[in-house]
């Protein structure tokens, strides 16, 4: 809402020199326009309105309330988009579901001097274009140098918007003419074209709808724009007419090549937790509430993924974990929560086509990455630094049986959220069998019973996990495990 106490004088066919010695005694400052003098007349008459500083109370009500979602163009949500309302500068982030909400009330009370008009009415090249923040009525009107009335276009209630009037239509035109132009209270006059020799004739008032064919032509209003970005996509600018609605945003994918499978390496794990033993059975990072070990570990194969390859955090990543109970309080099962495939890995390798090539002792993979699963790097895991021997690092914890489901409620580190000693008997797989075939102890997902949840690392061969070892790593690992992603 908007009260706008306006003064003004209206001064009507005074002689040019009379009205320019009234003027002077006004300082300059006080006029929204100047009247340029025309030298060459001393007694033209024109009617002149003079808006001097309005003085304005103003109570502010912008309420903000928009929201939506964004989505690429196959109408998948966008998780981690970034939206910001540009003229705002308030932001949020998309969740899951790629819905975003900006939400801000704010009221004030200002008082100030501001010049009539001066930011709303302009004419330039022809065109006069005015902004209305809110409904108000609208006129132009169009008089020949001795003040008569040629011709008035009108809108007794303009709705907010943009407006233009391109007077060089007008036939009205080709003579010097004076232009009125007025928002509510408020106007602004200016002189168009050159007077030419001789008389101008003087026609009767014509009225005319600003709205018709040859009046105000309003153009799309817009308060504001809603920008989104994230990570593998091109950002989008979108403008807003509201700051009450809904706007979806589609985003435009950038080319990524196919990735969509890793073993988390030890060097990942040691670095994302600062920890030179990994994160254990805790795998909340940084999470709250039910389901925070799934969701930490959701985001931390996110954040390796993206290191790897920049922008990849949009194909949504999970982890190849089950737990008792996830953030909706129920059971949740590994492979229920990684899409349908396929799947590849950092080199592009197939690593399984289907979720029906996940449900074998071994994936069904290329040749070359079937029997040693790849890290995010796309190197077998048995030796992720070829300079160095191999290691003995192959066990992965999932909590899942064969058949990609939870193993038993007491086989998840109390659903990935802890690393005490007191816990035992996670269970897991074998990122790579020993022999390197199938059989016993073959199984990727499944068939290990690890030594408890306490985080440390075991990755030199000892011949198999030590009497009464508490700690994850024992008999050959370091508390990994696998990332799937939705989209290949």
């Amino acid at each position: 809402m908007c009260i706008i106490l306006t003064v003004q004088f209206k001064i009507l066919r005074a002689s040019f020199q009379q009205r320019r010695r009234q003027l002077l005694k006004i300082p300059e400052k006080a006029f929204v326009f100047k009247i340029k003098a025309i030298r060459s007349f001393e007694c033209v008459e024109l009617q002149v309105y003079i808006s001097f500083y309005s003085l304005v109370f103003t109570v502010y009500d912008q309420s903000i309330i928009l929201s939506g979602t964004a989505t690429n163009k196959s109408n998948k949500p966008i998780c981690g988009a970034i939206v910001r309302l540009m003229g705002q500068n308030i932001l949020d982030t998309t969740d899951s579901q790629g819905a975003f909400s900006i939400i801000k009330a704010t009221s004030s009370v200002n008082f100030s001097r501001i010049r009539s008009s001066i930011e709303k009415i302009s004419l330039i090249n022809g065109i006069i274009s005015l902004s209305l923040t809110n409904p108000a009525p609208v006129g132009i009107e169009m008089f020949d140098v001795r003040g008569n009335l040629l011709k008035k276009a009108f809108e007794r209630s303009a709705s907010a918007g943009d407006y233009q009037f391109d007077v060089t239509k007008d036939p009205l035109s080709a003579n010097l003419i004076l232009i009125l132009v007025s928002i509510g209270q408020q106007s602004s006059t200016f002189r168009y074209a050159p007077l030419k020799k001789g008389n101008t004739k003087v026609a009767s008032p014509i009225a005319i709808s600003l709205t018709g064919r040859t009046g105000l032509a309003k153009k799309a209003a817009t308060v504001d724009t809603l920008e989104a970005s994230a990570s593998g996509y091109i950002s989008n600018n979108v403008a807003v007419s509201s700051y009450q609605g809904v706007v979806n945003i589609t985003l435009d994918s950038m080319a990524l090549a196919k990735f969509s499978f890793f073993v988390a390496s030890l060097k990942a794990l040691v670095e994302l937790s600062k920890s030179s033993n990994g994160f254990g059975g805790d795998l909340r990072f940084g999470k709250t509430g039910q389901g925070a070990g799934l969701l930490g570990a959701d985001s931390i194969c996110q954040r390796i993924a993206e290191k790897s390859m920049p922008g990849s955090k949009v194909k949504i990543w999970r982890a190849f974990l089950s737990a008792a109970k996830g953030p909706n309080g129920q059971q949740v099962n590994a492979i229920e929560r990684i899409g349908q495939g396929p799947w590849y890995d950092r080199l592009g390798r197939i690593v399984s086509p289907d979720i029906k090539g996940l449900l074998s002792a071994r994936p069904n993979a290329d040749a070359a990455i079937k029997n040693d699963l790849p890290n995010e790097d796309g190197i077998p895991n048995h030796r992720p630094d070829p300079n160095k021997p191999a290691e003995d690092n192959h066990h992965m914890v999932t909590g899942t049986g064969s058949d990609g489901k939870l193993y038993k409620a007491d086989a998840t580190c109390n659903d990935w959220t802890s690393k005490s000693p007191s816990l035992k008997s996670p269970y897991g797989g074998l990122s790579w069998p020993r022999g390197g075939g199938g059989g016993f102890g073959s199984n990727w997902m499944s068939g290990m019973t690890l030594c408890g949840c306490r985080d440390s690392i075991s990755i030199i061969e000892s011949g198999g996990a030590p009497r009464n070892c508490d700690w994850i790593g024992g008999g050959g690992g370091y508390g990994g495990f696998y990332c799937f992603a939705l989209n290949p």
